[in-house]
């Protein structure tokens, strides 16, 4: 492993006592050769090289990164109409001040839809059991269509398309057309209320916006067409508001109420010419640094950071799917995410390589008349999907699992992100959902094109870990000091330029907010993501434990929430729980646990103590928090995080902060006014 690129502070034989290594959860050699050996054998062939392990390749990847991305644009056979002169060019010392495949021009929408026969490239399905397919040929047509009516409407090239929509099939081809274009995407989720999506579209002042009028996300029903007249308001660039009807009961009566409001239907037919047909799909040829998309982060305070990546970001996510998933030609990828959540976009970009999209417009956890998400993913014989840690766990607790007759032979592997993995997701996962599968622990975020980790299938894996840094991505956990360590926890930084950074935050005036937020610590050569975690020396891997400024921090012990919830999570009693830290002003801060129980159980001073034993057990006895409380509800953000950050701003201050992205605001009354915290000194 090269201790993380010959790190001084690196000590293999030394552990933090905290870093736990957990069981072995997949050691196979795969029959045929994966993606991974193949790129492997073509440069070892070009370069005159031998690799004996995956980490000579990736040591090479890092240190020559210009030459890896090359090839990476050479492997996926990008189609340009003006070749590269230079791959790589810095302009600044900053990690994020380069200039990647200098001359070039392209549009990554041509690459990403040339396949046009008449193979199935779509297939789409709902909790109403409503379901479809497309061909690649089908699917063209279709971005064709959304790309004329939006050029007919005045949208060029740095215009922007606001989404609002559920994951359906309308949301990918307007998100294909604008691209096609040199417009940018930039979608709010749909779950989200009028405020914070008009928040949201104010950073980006969209010249359209596609909205659906209806969806149903588990047993509950969203109508984000009623959130319009908030939404659209302050918003000066708007030509259109697209509604994708979903139900019969949206009419034109419904219309008259919405500003600039029209069907898709209509607006679709709006693009064709005089003679009836609809022009030719015209892919706008721009350079690798043109923005292609907008993904908001989750914070859930302030003005929104509107994250923008260049289009030959996309190249991250092809990497991910080709060399790590070791997807191909004919394979499925799945996706319940919407629009508007990092994810959605990630299987995008496997159009190129032949690989089925597989749009599931519901709720994991769904279940209806004997069926449920499983059911989908057997019939559309799903080979890979992402799941959320959060979401695996409502899963298990509601008993989410294959049928007798469900067939999930296709299904392969299933990667967990969103918040650290806990063993019990595993545990669900490789019992209850299917024994032979690779269950990888993904870390990427918002601000990356691509995955932090990636996956080695000829190599073990454990639970509740990332098993190797992908290919180009030269990651290491920094001391304070910006040390590389091993075996000790720290910041999780990037050290080396990739075309997966973002190039800016939309409007960011002199870098402001990205300085702040990146770059404060370590200065502008490294990219820190300010995510606590550690490298195990043991196995190689790695985990993130949470937020770095979520630290724990009692009695001299610097811990993650997540140290807690693992501790505590086999506890029976317990429905639900968040720990934060309180700080005092004489300087001792202290960590405090809110519980919440599960039915039919009380807040016994016997359930106190079991819950201070487990911990004590698991950690150390410093480790248990000073205060342990109950509460109804524990608050969560849209992408099912638990959120640490407000209930502790509420803890310091006594004050509820305006908050959106948050699935349950209600809950937030319930951490104010409690004696024993306010009086804390």
């Amino acid at each position: 492993m090269d201790c993380i690129r010959n790190s001084n502070s690196c000590q293999n034989d030394v552990k933090d006592q905290a870093i736990k290594t957990y069981s072995v959860i997949w050691n196979k050699k795969m029959k045929s050769e994966i993606g991974l050996e193949k790129f492997q054998k073509i440069i070892e062939k070009k370069y005159k090289i031998k690799f004996e392990s995956y980490w000579d390749l990736h040591k090479w990847s890092v240190e020559n990164f210009p030459d890896f991305w090359k090839e990476m644009w050479n492997f996926f056979d990008i189609i340009a109409s003006k070749p590269y002169e230079k791959v790589f060019r810095k302009t600044g010392t900053g990690i994020l001040d380069n200039e990647w495949f200098c001359g070039a021009e392209f549009n990554m929408a041509e690459t990403f839809l040339r396949i046009r026969n008449n193979r199935i490239a779509l297939s789409y399905s709902d909790e109403f059991e409503n379901k479809g397919e497309m061909t690649f040929a089908e699917m063209f047509e279709e971005v064709k269509r959304f790309a004329a009516a939006f050029r007919k409407h005045g949208l060029g090239k740095g215009d922007r398309i606001g989404g609002y929509i559920s994951n359906i099939k309308e949301a990918l081809f307007a998100f294909l057309a604008a691209l096609s274009i040199g417009a940018i995407w930039g979608a709010a989720m749909p779950y989200l209320g009028p405020r914070a999506v008009s928040n949201m579209m104010k950073v980006i002042q969209p010249k359209f916006i596609i909205v659906v009028d209806y969806f149903l996300f588990g047993e509950e029903e969203f109508f984000p067409i009623e959130n319009l007249t908030t939404v659209t308001e302050g918003l000066t660039n708007l030509e259109k508001v697209i509604i994708v009807r979903q139900t019969e009961n949206t009419s034109y009566q419904n219309l008259s109420s919405i500003p600039k409001g029209v069907f898709l239907e209509d607006f679709l037919e709006s693009g064709r010419a005089p003679d009836g047909t609809v022009p030719d799909l015209v892919f706008e040829q721009l350079p690798p640094s043109h923005p292609g998309i907008i993904n908001f982060t989750s914070g859930t305070t302030g003005i929104p950071k509107g994250v923008v990546h260049p289009q030959v970001a996309f190249l991250g996510l092809m990497r991910d799917y080709v060399l790590h998933l070791n997807l191909k030609s004919g394979d499925v990828v799945g996706n319940y995410s919407p629009a508007g959540w990092a994810v959605w976009i990630y299987p995008i970009p496997s159009l190129a390589l032949g690989v089925k999209q597989f749009l599931f417009n519901g709720c994991p956890t769904y279940s209806k008349n004997g069926r449920n998400i499983w059911n989908h993913l057997s019939e559309n014989k799903v080979t890979y999907i992402f799941i959320s840690s959060g979401d695996t766990i409502d899963m298990e607790s509601t008993n989410i699992v294959p049928g007798l007759s469900t067939n999930l032979d296709c299904l392969k592997i299933i990667s967990l992100s969103g918040s650290p993995p806990k063993p019990r997701n595993y545990d669900f996962l490789l019992n209850k959902v299917k024994k032979d599968m690779y269950v990888g622990s993904m870390y990427g975020a918002t601000e990356t094109f691509g995955t932090f980790s990636a996956y080695n299938l000829n190599m073990p894996a454990y639970a509740c870990e990332s098993q190797v840094p992908a290919l180009g991505v030269n990651l290491h956990c920094f001391d304070p000091k910006g040390n590389s360590i091993v075996g000790q926890r720290g910041e999780m930084v990037i050290t080396t330029p990739t075309p997966s950074l973002p190039i800016y935050l939309w409007g960011d005036k002199d870098n402001e907010r990205m300085q702040e937020a990146y770059f404060s610590k370590y200065g502008t050569g490294v990219w820190c993501q300010n995510d606590e975690g550690y490298f195990n020396p043991e196995t190689k891997g790695f985990a993130v434990i949470g937020r770095s400024d979520n630290a724990l921090k009692q009695y001299g012990e610097r811990l993650s929430p997540d140290d807690i919830y693992i501790a505590i999570d086999h506890i029976k009693e317990l429905q639900d729980y968040i720990c934060v830290c309180q700080d005092s002003a004489s300087g001792d801060p202290r960590s405090i646990l809110f519980v919440q129980l599960a039915d039919g159980y009380a807040f016994t001073p016997e359930l106190k103590k079991k819950i201070e034993q487990s911990i004590q057990q698991e950690l150390s006895i410093v480790s248990v928090p000073e205060v342990i409380l109950e509460v109804p509800d524990i608050p969560y953000n849209i992408n099912n995080k638990r959120m640490e950050s407000t209930v502790k701003q509420i803890v310091m201050t006594n004050v509820i902060p305006h908050v959106t992205n948050i699935r349950n605001p209600d809950c937030l009354k319930y951490f104010c006014d409690i004696p024993e915290i306010v009086n804390y000194n």
